[in-house]
């Protein structure tokens, strides 16, 4: 990576792998490799290639590409519209092999922006999930959608329900009755991939309900601000003295033109926070979500230079009394981060890549139950938070039992929550007709204390 050009270091990632069984590389557009490892980051120029193995990709802009096995595919650019001042672009090259994929924001208004091409042909999309393979030629089956496969010879659009084929570049495609040829699944690995189904480390699934994020990482790359003053406020709080608070909070938030927070004010403790900077923010003109670096904390606890503060903003909370019955599914979050026991952060991951799920069942008292399940990559693995909320008072549910585990070594000895009385997650549900739900999660690890934000819809 040393030997990678200037040019290379300067572009931002497009994606995450998020599984991977069998062994799989990638490979730099300086020829350098290096393994394939859940929680690495893709970026323009790299080719991805499984050998006997498969691997799944998560990218900026929600989109989910799971790569079969004698797979090759290149990214030659990947950037969500107005990011850095480009525009959005998603131009892929599956070189060999076969892929399955449910796209994302890019090109979901400006079809052109998206492109998949191969040896033979050049897919472009309508918005949709599809299938394809590049060996003696070009197939593509579309389960939601349309894509256009076009070459030399001509275009046809292939929707939901067929298959389309070019056996080369100069013949024009044609519908075909045969489906995507992808290889089959090797001994003891996953049995395919279902599409806008996830998979955890061992294979199994880890379903997101209603689907991938696209829609949501469009809003996060076109903010609608939340509306300046009182709310919930779930925060997590880290100083560079070693000062930590955690909770949900409420009090007067003020966010800029960009949705990012620039300033709260707690409504009765005097905690507050001022002059941050957010390195990465969201909001949809429901709920916000972000991370502070920077800036001065006067929080209990917690009172000196902010080191990270991770956040959700919203203007209300449901009700306990309202009954609630919902799947809900992460579409943003902030990027996780780890800070050391002197305060200091050693770590930062990746904007929008935390992914889970909730489910809500709240009878319309104080009690009910809500599950949730998070998978969050940071530090060169990925952790995951499984828990339980047995209490949801007005303004906030509270995870009072949870699970922590990571696929590397850094809950060697266990890690535990470290949001109030243990808990690791906590959050708030809101919007007219419960639309939302977004929590902050904290924990320990051997590295420190890991935090982050996430929102559901």
């Amino acid at each position: 990576m040393l030997l990678a050009s200037p040019q290379a270091h300067a572009q931002a990632p497009a994606g995450t792998v998020e599984f991977v069984s069998g062994g799989a590389t990638i490979r730099s557009a300086a020829g350098q490799s290096r393994p394939a490892v859940r929680g690495a980051n893709v970026g323009p120029g790299d080719t991805v290639e499984t050998a006997l193995g498969r691997l799944q990709l998560s990218m900026i802009d929600g989109a989910f590409i799971s790569l079969q096995p004698q797979t090759s595919l290149r990214i030659d650019e990947y950037a969500i519209g107005g990011s850095a001042g480009r525009p959005e672009s998603g131009l892929l090259g599956l070189l060999r092999g076969g892929l399955r994929t449910v796209t994302g924001a890019i090109g979901s208004i400006n079809r052109p922006a998206y492109r998949l091409t191969t040896p033979t042909a050049t897919v472009g999309i309508r918005g949709t999930e599809f299938a394809a393979s590049a060996d003696e030629g070009t197939r593509v089956n579309v389960t939601d959608g349309t894509v256009a496969l076009c070459n030399e010879g001509g275009c046809i659009d292939v929707g939901a329900g067929q298959s389309g084929f070019a056996p080369d570049r100069q013949t024009r495609p044609a519908l075909a009755f045969a489906a995507a040829r992808l290889p089959p699944t090797a001994a003891g690995e996953p049995q395919g991939f279902v599409v806008a189904e996830r998979r955890n480390d061992s294979g199994g699934s880890a379903s997101i309900p209603g689907g991938g994020g696209a829609a949501a990482v469009a809003s996060a790359a076109v903010p609608i601000p939340l509306a300046n003053g009182p709310g919930p406020f779930p925060i997590i709080v880290n100083t560079t003295t070693g000062g930590f608070a955690a909770g949900v909070i409420g009090g007067t938030q003020t966010f800029n033109g960009a949705g990012a927070l620039t300033q709260f004010t707690d409504c009765c403790s005097g905690g507050n926070l001022t002059a941050g900077v957010s390195p990465d923010s969201g909001a949809d003109g429901i709920i916000a979500w972000g991370r502070w670096t920077g800036g001065i904390s006067s929080f209990s606890g917690a009172n000196g230079t902010v080191s990270s503060v991770q956040y959700i903003g919203a203007l209300n909370a449901t009700a306990a009394t309202v009954p609630i019955v919902k799947g809900f599914a992460s579409f943003a979050s902030s990027a996780p981060t780890i800070v050391n026991g002197a305060g200091a952060l050693v770590a930062v991951g990746t904007p929008n890549s935390v992914t889970g799920s909730m489910n809500v069942n709240f009878t319309g008292g104080s009690g009910g139950s809500l599950t949730y399940n998070l998978s969050i990559p940071v530090a060169s693995q990925v952790f995951t938070v499984n828990g339980s909320a047995s209490q949801y008072v007005t303004t906030a549910f509270l995870g009072s039992s949870s699970s922590i585990s990571s696929s590397g070594s850094l809950c060697v000895g266990g890690c535990v929550g470290t949001i109030p009385f243990g808990n690791a997650f906590s959050g708030v549900i809101t919007g007219a007709g419960a639309t939302r739900a977004g929590g902050v999660y904290g924990f320990t690890s051997t590295l420190g204390k890991v935090s982050g934000a996430v929102v559901f819809k």
